[in-house]
């Protein structure tokens, strides 16, 4: 233990601590701009600054230890000034044009701004801001005119991705932030994940728009526009309108989408049980056949699909064929669907609204077209969903609750937990079992793959022999796994991978958590509850081979899961990417 004095304040404390954490600890506060524990970023803005008895310059507080009898003070002229500065070379190269900005209500640097008063020295003046926007990808947008170079995106793809897909680059004595050779990010080895997206905090990074697409469907007389909210949706979209973290928003959402003019509103928590009829029937086939070579991925996250087309092709014939539930759901809505409701396919324009960046890139990919048609014509984040219903003046937080539309809205416990990592597992696991067993299982719960491990491994019995399972929480955790030789050292037999640490629910296109409430609130866990809690508690069938919904649709068109049109519109086979 060591004693430090912080504004006069004594603190008995633990060494090896930095000032930074020893005054979060003790509800001391001192400003921060790009400061991020959970992904080490440090020592780039010069915002936290402290000055330390005994010290003629003021020393960063993130990245300073603090030591024995060290007298602290974070509010002095020497430190405001300082600080002042620093946010004014910041803003000496910052598109500081509020007003037009979509951050304007998160935005991190603005409220450093209006508190230290700080003024750029040279005001940075933009003739032509399309020069300086890199919008080819068709899941990210960089504004270079408004980066401020804090270096959050490289440590959080360096961190949690572990493929460094964005870097600093040295531009004429510059420092510019941008993908590997400042290729587009589609032809770069980035998973388009969006976590550099999530964090970013000012409008450098984000998701490229489809409102416009939206908008323009539902003014088309011609059009019938169907839209479907991923899993994930629901459990956070009340933070953008000042709710709890962990509410359930579920049916205030089939409401909105009701108000801003779609002709149908279904669920794709349809599509995750579609998936997973067709996901747990193949890896059913696989073990009845005893020819294939274990072990069988998840492919229902596209950054993790672009994972094994650019670093593991080799892995490419182990992926499940079936289609993500975004992908499933659309190809069902321009084929089932339309004859259904007596509609011509060409004329239902499928709308979905995720989690996730990387869908957006995902619904444009060539393979994703049946009979010429596209499956998924639009992709809205959650994050572009609250922007359409305040631009609407919606108050959604007052919306009493509505209702989806069963044709391809009910949905079972299983398809519900798609949102959470290990929860693809767990559906998968509930209808496999059964079909192999010949059996309606009662014990459901699979707990071991629950949690936020890096890691997770289970043994689940089937028939009498034991199959290993493992769920990757992260995309770095599958390099890890990968370096170490775990897939070498053990025989598993079916295998999730989310891209994103906790999976869906902490998407790339989720509503954006500062770093101050990373530190307070476990917001994934509190998002996966409302997932769990549907699963448990609010919906009458748990296992996505008996929602009834499902189960019409397989009688009345499909036929028989893996076969016949449910191979040809449900499966597809990813091809090694193409340098």
């Amino acid at each position: 233990m060591i004693n430090v004095i912080i504004d006069d304040k004594k603190i008995s404390t633990e060494e090896n601590k930095t000032i930074l954490q020893i005054a979060k600890e003790n509800d001391i506060k001192i400003k921060t701009l790009c400061f991020m524990e959970d992904c080490l970023n440090v020592n780039r803005c010069g915002v936290c600054l402290v000055e330390v008895e005994g010290q003629d310059d003021p020393v960063h507080s993130c990245s300073t230890i603090a030591t024995d009898n060290m007298v602290i003070h974070t509010n002095t002229d020497k430190v405001n000034e300082k600080v002042r500065d620093n946010i004014s070379k910041i803003l000496d190269s910052h598109n500081f044009t509020c007003g037009k900005c979509k951050r304007r209500e998160t935005c991190e640097l603005l409220p450093l701004v209006v508190q230290t008063k700080a003024r750029a020295s040279k005001p940075f003046i933009v003739k032509d801001h399309d020069s300086y926007i890199d919008s080819r990808s068709k899941s990210i947008v960089l504004d270079q005119s408004r980066c401020i170079k804090c270096g959050r995106c490289v440590a959080v793809c360096r961190e949690k991705t572990g493929t460094n897909s964005i870097l600093f680059h040295d531009v004429n004595g510059n420092v510019v932030v941008g993908p590997q050779n400042f290729d587009c990010f589609d032809d770069t080895n980035c998973l388009l994940c969006g976590q550099c997206v999530n964090i970013c905090p000012v409008d450098a990074l984000s998701e490229k728009s489809h409102i416009d697409r939206v908008k323009a469907a539902l003014e088309d007389p011609e059009m019938h526009v169907i839209v479907a909210m991923a899993p994930s949706v629901r459990t956070s979209l009340g933070e953008l309108f000042k709710m709890d973290f962990g509410v359930d928003v579920t049916n205030k959402i089939y409401t909105a989408l009701r108000m801003i003019g779609f002709d149908k509103i279904f669920d794709l928590n349809f599509g995750a049980d579609l998936t997973i009829m067709e996901e747990a029937n193949e890896l059913a086939r696989k073990i009845k056949d005893n020819n294939f070579k274990f072990p069988m991925f998840t492919s229902c996250c596209p950054a993790w699909v672009r994972l094994v087309e650019n670093y593991h092709p080799e892995l490419l014939g182990n992926l499940s064929s079936s289609k993500s539930p975004q992908q499933i759901f659309g190809a069902a809505s321009k084929s089932y669907y339309p004859e259904l409701e007596k509609l011509d396919p060409k004329k239902v324009f499928t709308v979905t609204v995720m989690p996730c960046i990387a869908k957006k890139y995902e619904a444009d990919r060539p393979e994703m077209t049946n009979n010429g048609i596209r499956n998924v014509d639009a992709v809205i984040t959650t994050r572009e969903l609250g922007m359409m219903l305040k631009e609407l003046k919606i108050d959604f937080a007052a919306l009493e609750d509505g209702e989806m539309d069963e044709a391809m809205g009910l949905y079972s416990g299983a398809g519900a937990i798609f949102g959470v990592t290990g929860g693809v597992m767990e559906a998968a696991l509930r209808t496999a079992k059964d079909v192999l067993e010949d059996e309606d299982l009662q014990k459901i719960d699979y707990q071991d793959v629950r949690g936020f491990e890096g890691i997770k491994e289970a043994t689940v019995e089937i028939n009498g022999e034991n199959y290993n399972v493992a769920v990757v929480n992260g995309a770095s955790n599958f390099f890890k796994m990968k370096k170490e030789g775990l897939l070498d050292k053990k025989q598993y037999h079916f295998i999730e991978v989310m891209a994103c640490p906790g999976g869906c629910i902490n998407g790339g296109g989720q509503p954006r958590v500062t770093p101050e409430m990373r530190e307070k609130i476990d917001f994934r866990k509190l998002r996966g509850n409302v997932l769990y809690n549907q699963d448990a508690n609010k919906l009458k069938y748990r296992k996505s081979h008996k929602n009834p919904a499902i189960l019409k649709m397989y009688d009345k068109y499909m036929g028989e899961p893996g076969k016949g049109i449910a191979h040809d519109l449900l499966h597809v086979k990813y091809s090694p990417k193409q340098k």
